[in-house]
C-alpha cells in the first residue's frame, strides 16, 4: 500500500512557484499572461501548483457569457469612461473592477487535485479567509447582501462587506483559481461598479464593497502583497496539493 503520510509530507514540501508583477503595458497582456502559464501547465506531465499576482491598471474584467449579451456594448463604454479598459477575463462569473488599489491573484493547479469545481472553491476561499485572518481581519467565507460578482466562496469581512471575489477555469490537464482582493479604500472602485452594473441592469449596494485597509491593515500596499502571497505560497498553501480524496492509495 502506498505511504500516504509519507506522499503528503512530500506534496507539503513543493512550494509554489511565484511570479510577482505586471507583464506588458495593458490590462489584456495581464490576461494573456496567465493563459500563457495555463497553457505550460497543461503541456507538462509533472506541473506544480503556481502563483502569479500583481497589481492591475485601472480594468474591468467581463465574463465571455457577459461579452455576448446585448448590454456589453454599454457596459464597455461606462467603463472607458472612467478610464478603465474593458476585458474578457478567462474565469466565469459577473464584471469586476479593479485597479493598483487592488491585488489580482492566480492560483494554478493540476486539474486533477480538486474533485470537482465545488471543492476547489472550497479549498481556495478557505485559503484566503485563513490568509487574511493572518492580517488580523474577522474574514470569513460567504457572500454579504449586494455584493459585486455575487457568489458562494466569496470571502469577507466580519459578514459586512466583500473583500475578495473569486471565480474559476477549469482546462484541460490545469485549473485557474482567480481573485481580486480590494488593498486600499475603494471609494474610486463604487462608482465604476455602479455604472457597469447600471448598464447591465444589474444590482448592487456599494456599501457591500470593504478593503483590507478600511478593516484595520496597516503597512504599505507592498508589504501586505509581500504578506498576502507568501501565506498563499507557504502557510495557507492547501490549495497547491492534492486533496485528501484525491490521492489514490495502490496496493502491491
Amino acid at each position: 500500500m502506498r505511504d500516504v503520510t509519507t506522499a503528503n509530507r512530500q506534496l507539503h514540501t513543493r512550494i509554489p512557484k511565484l511570479s510577482l508583477g505586471r507583464v506588458g503595458s495593458t490590462a489584456q497582456d495581464d490576461i494573456d499572461e496567465s493563459l500563457r502559464v495555463l497553457r505550460e501547465m497543461q503541456q507538462d506531465v509533472n506541473a506544480h501548483a503556481r502563483i502569479r499576482a500583481y497589481r492591475p491598471i485601472p480594468t474591468v474584467a467581463f465574463s465571455r457569457r457577459e461579452s455576448l449579451m446585448p448590454e456589453f456594448a454599454a457596459a464597455s463604454a461606462a467603463a472607458r469612461r472612467f478610464g478603465f479598459d474593458p476585458v474578457i477575463r478567462l474565469a466565469g462569473g459577473r464584471a469586476v473592477a479593479y485597479d493598483q488599489t487592488c491585488l489580482i491573484i492566480d492560483l494554478m493547479a493540476p486539474l486533477e487535485f480538486y474533485g470537482n469545481h465545488i471543492a476547489a472553491f472550497e479549498v481556495g476561499a478557505d485559503c484566503f479567509r485563513d490568509v487574511l485572518g493572518d492580517l488580523g481581519l474577522d474574514a470569513r467565507v460567504g457572500p454579504v447582501v449586494g455584493e459585486y460578482c455575487a457568489g458562494d466562496h466569496s470571502v469577507n469581512a466580519r459578514g459586512r462587506v466583500k473583500v475578495v471575489g473569486i471565480a474559476q477555469r477549469a482546462m484541460r490537464r490545469a485549473r485557474l483559481l482567480t481573485a481580486c482582493i480590494v488593498l486600499d479604500k475603494p471609494e474610486g472602485l463604487r462608482p465604476v461598479v455602479d455604472a457597469v452594473y447600471g448598464a447591465m441592469n444589474l444590482e448592487w449596494s456599494p456599501a457591500s464593497l470593504g478593503s483590507l485597509r478600511d478593516e484595520g491593515v496597516r503597512g504599505t500596499l507592498d508589504e501586505i502583497v509581500n504578506e498576502l502571497v507568501t501565506g498563499l505560497q507557504q502557510r495557507r498553501s492547501a490549495w497547491a496539493r492534492p486533496q485528501a480524496s484525491q490521492i489514490v492509495e495502490t496496493r502491491t
